[in-house]
């Protein structure tokens, strides 16, 4: 009886590794761009981890990128996946499972997957951008996007030089503002202890030729406009402030960081013509594009 219980578990060892064996031979199996047919991802805000196609979590990109009441064009589309997918590229090479639970990846402002269904046309570009390859040295990099820009982007070296877009201007949602209280900004900067007596904390800002906030000061300190954006969940780096009927009134313009792509932009140019190729050759001139294999 012990014999027959031994051959049992060897044909039951056997049998498991075989399935572990299938499994790593799936998990391994490679899209034409070289990145893996499934991948996992963890959602910060609903503190889950998910495992998608790598087709459909780029398309759920290219979908979180998309500007509401705004009718993409085709070659836009293509464009704006390409770029995501060089940016999820880049990061998958240096992911690092602590940041993201073990995932490969993790959703944020540079990765901004829409849990909604994508659309047909952001299916379709995601499987386009499949098929293409665009690196800087040989290598994916984390190609900059932004939704709308001041008018003009910010200089993004090596990768993305400042470019003027005066079509951004007349995007729906250019300017946007977002209200604080007192104990909001606190909280958001750090749990400041500065008394408050009537007058604005913020002073003495400092913009950059785009419009960008370079630095503001804060009480005592000094912080980035990029600080004050992420801090506060603001919409751009483009901010003006004012403290008005006890709350602080934060104004942008623009939506995102204002470097590389406009997405916004990208869309006016393949409204005039320009194919998916030229619009990344104008956002990343010293990139390479070329077709997967």
């Amino acid at each position: 009886m012990p014999k027959k219980l031994t051959i049992v578990s060897a044909v039951s060892l056997v049998l498991l590794i075989g399935v572990i064996a299938l499994a790593v031979k799936l998990s391994e199996k490679k899209t034409p761009s070289g990145v893996p047919a499934r991948i996992s991802v963890y959602d910060k805000n609903a503190g889950t981890i998910f495992t998608p196609t790598y087709e459909d979590f780029l398309a759920g990109c290219v979908e979180g990128l998309l500007i509401k009441g705004v009718d993409f064009e085709p070659e836009a589309l293509k464009a704006i996946a390409a770029a995501e997918n060089t940016r999820i590229k880049y990061f998958l090479k240096i992911k690092s499972g602590f940041e993201n639970l073990g995932a490969d990846l993790s959703v944020n402002e540079y990765i901004p997957y829409s849990p909604k269904e994508p659309s047909e046309a952001a299916k379709a570009a995601a499987k386009d951008a499949l098929k293409l390859e665009l690196t800087f040295d040989g290598e994916p990099f984390n190609a900059p996007i932004c939704k709308i820009s001041t008018g003009r982007t910010d200089d993004c070296p090596p990768y993305s030089p400042s470019i003027g877009l005066p079509c951004d201007v007349d995007a729906p949602y250019y300017s946007g503002s977002t209200a604080a209280t007192v104990e909001e900004v606190s909280a958001a900067l750090g749990g400041t202890n500065m008394a408050f007596d009537g007058t604005e904390w913020f002073h003495d800002p400092v913009y950059g030729d785009n419009g960008t906030l370079l630095f503001i000061a804060f009480g005592n300190e000094k912080i980035s406009g990029e600080t004050l954006r992420t801090a506060l969940g603001l919409r751009s780096t483009a901010i003006s402030t004012e403290y008005t009927e006890d709350k602080f009134m934060f104004r942008c313009q623009g939506w995102g960081d204002n470097r590389g792509m406009s997405v916004y932009a990208a869309n006016y140019l393949a409204q005039h013509g320009k194919t998916a190729e030229e619009i990344l050759d104008i956002f990343y001139p010293d990139a390479k594009l070329k077709a997967a294999k």
